[in-house]
């Protein structure tokens, strides 16, 4: 596949835009949102290694969000009728066509469920014991650590909280021994304490 590298805040594709091409993530972190006239907007997925990032879009022929890279990044593109053509797919790739939407659904609910009824400092914890699980199954992490470079106001537009209440919240966070964040690295300094106050059963992120 050919790649293609963008530099922190380049929008891979934009809310509206009809795809050119499927694209997988190889390195970095990446977005996908939902921007208001206002300028307002939400991340509904933080997107990591491996992930294909537009895999909706392409099978809709029409991006519900945008996405963009929160880091420098480097995506792989996939020819669209590859993947948006079921006479193209051979059932090895149809399979991991599912299995990715799948496991797109079931973050998403995941989030959603974070927005509605997760406390503060669950939907950190949640969040931070989630892409342990994610990237140590892509080998991207150590059993208690990993790369986090992102801003606190990038966390606020993911976990729908203001930057005070994110910065409090991992005060707090701090406060307990539960996490050192430093210099785009993030520990969890005691893992079971943080997936038991975060109710977190990464049972979602196993679909197929």
């Amino acid at each position: 596949m050919r790649e293609r590298a963008l530099d922190p805040d380049q929008n891979l594709i934009l809310q509206g835009e009809a795809p050119q091409v499927a694209h997988i993530l190889l390195s970095g972190y990446t977005c996908r949102h939902r921007t208001l006239m206002n300028g307002r907007r939400q991340i509904t997925a933080i997107l990591v290694p491996g992930d294909m990032c537009d895999l909706e879009a392409v099978l809709r022929g029409w991006a519900d969000s945008g996405i963009t890279a929160l880091t420098r990044c480097v995506f792989g593109e996939i020819p669209l009728e590859q993947v948006a053509d079921p006479l193209r797919q051979e059932p090895e790739l149809a399979r991991a066509l599912l299995h990715q939407l799948l496991y797109q659904k079931a973050v998403d609910s995941e989030r959603v469920l974070s927005l509605g009824q997760r406390t503060a400092l669950q939907r950190l914890a949640h969040l931070f014991c989630e892409l342990q699980e994610r990237l140590q199954a892509v080998g991207l992490a150590e059993e208690d650590e990993y790369s986090l470079p992102l801003t606190q106001a990038e966390l606020s537009e993911l976990t729908g909280m203001t930057n005070v209440h994110v910065n409090r919240t991992l005060q707090v966070l701090r406060s307990q021994n539960l996490i050192r964040w430093h210099r785009g690295r993030l520990s969890l300094l005691n893992r079971p304490a943080l997936e038991r106050l975060a109710e977190f059963d990464p049972t979602y992120l196993r679909v197929l």
